[in-house]
């Protein structure tokens, strides 16, 4: 199987896996990385031994594809936590503080409406036109208004 099908296979199968894990197992296989047994990485996380070692064959299968896919794994978690960020950033919305209300309603409507148009304008020094000093640059600037003629607005 060629390199980049088999990563996609790979991909594939641990997104599949993964879609079936609490977050607890989750943060476990991300943890197993780091740990040289299912012991210290339960631990780590403050989970009983026992209990991992309860879980199902799809908590392993997921170790051992993470192993070739940490991206998958961290997309999952991102979106696992989406709907708990979200309410955090609504909250926003009930502050005392008006500046914060402010802030937090922006940010909500710029998701969902898109940031209002920005124009910016390119200017020398005092406002004045852009000076090119290098003789090869202002050859191809020359060459290009040639070409194209002067902005007729």
């Amino acid at each position: 199987m060629e390199q980049k099908n088999k990563e996609k296979y790979i991909s594939d199968q641990l997104s599949d896996v993964l879609e079936k894990l609490s977050l607890d197992q989750i943060r476990f296989v991300v943890a197993r990385q780091e740990y040289s047994s299912d012991k210290d990485a339960a631990e780590h996380l403050g989970i009983q031994p026992q209990t991992v070692y309860r879980w199902p064959d799809e908590v392993k299968e997921a170790v051992r594809l993470m192993a070739y896919d940490g991206m998958i794994t961290a997309q999952h978690i991102r979106r696992k936590a989406l709907a708990k960020a979200m309410l955090v950033k609504v909250k926003g919305l009930d502050s005392d503080d008006d500046s914060l209300r402010q802030r937090v309603a922006t940010e909500i409507i710029e998701w969902e409406m898109g940031r209002a148009t920005q124009r910016n304008e390119v200017t020398g020094a005092g406002g004045g036109a852009i000076v090119v000093d290098e003789p090869a640059l202002r050859g191809r600037v020359k060459d290009i208004l040639d070409k194209y003629g002067p902005d007729d607005e």
